[in-house]
Order: C-alpha cells, then sequence, then structure tokens
C-alpha cells in the first residue's frame, strides 16, 4: 500500500488508476500553474475535489510536513552545526520558502490517497484503445 501511495505522490499520479496527472503541470515551480488541477482523471474519470473544501484538509499535511522539516533541521543543528539562532531562523524559512511549491503539492496527493486508494482491477489503458 505504502508503494502506491509514494507512486501516486512523487509522479503526480490519479491515486486511484496512477495513469492520469492530478495536476496540469509537473513542475511545482512553474508558479503560474500551481495549483491548477485537472477537475477528473483523463484514465478513470475519478473526480478529484469530491466536495468543496476537500483540500483544506491537507492543510494539516502540508503542516505536519513543515514541522518534520522544523524537527530535522533542528536536529542536524543542534548536535552537529551548532549555529546561532539568526543564522538557524534564516535558513529554517529560506528552506520552507524553497520547498513551498512542493509541499503545497505533495500535501494534496497524500490528501487525495487518504480516500482514494489504488484499484488494481482499473484497466484504463484498454478503455483508451480505439476499437477495431
Amino acid at each position: 500500500m505504502l508503494k502506491e501511495i509514494s507512486y501516486s505522490v512523487l509522479w503526480n499520479k490519479c491515486p486511484k488508476c496512477h495513469e492520469g496527472n492530478v495536476f496540469v503541470s509537473n513542475n511545482p515551480y512553474k508558479l503560474t500553474q500551481l495549483s491548477t488541477m485537472h477537475q477528473n482523471c483523463a484514465c478513470c474519470n475519478e473526480k478529484y475535489e469530491k466536495e468543496p473544501g476537500y483540500f483544506f484538509g491537507a492543510m494539516y499535511v502540508s503542516y505536519a510536513l513543515m514541522v518534520g522539516w522544523f524537527v530535522i533541521t533542528w536536529a542536524i543543528d543542534s548536535f552537529w552545526i551548532n549555529s546561532t539562532g539568526a543564522n538557524y531562523v534564516i535558513f529554517v524559512v529560506a528552506t520552507m520558502l524553497l520547498f513551498m511549491p512542493i509541499t503545497f503539492r505533495v500535501s494534496r496527493l497524500i490528501w487525495m490517497n487518504f480516500f482514494t486508494h489504488f484499484d488494481t482491477e482499473c484497466n484504463c489503458k484498454n478503455e483508451l484503445k480505439p476499437i477495431l
């Protein structure tokens, strides 16, 4: 199960069929299309936003990811680097801003995978082929 979730999250794929892209652009740093998502999967027609406000829960995932990053950098700084407080704060804030587009997308994809599970029986590839 973790393998399917990680594939969907890392490669911007539909959590149900792992074929269609969730976000329009695969580049999270293309800021004009950072939050632009497809309405439905191009392959299995899975609706991504289940209800209005569905992705508010992704904020909790984003918060957890950023807290994790803070704890990791704090541990590294406390045990090995021992930088001053100001330098540490500048580093953490700068890296959080740098990782914000990735965190935004990853948190939405993780949230979607909480509620939509990979369907091994989904044969989207066969549905897209023309019948001869």
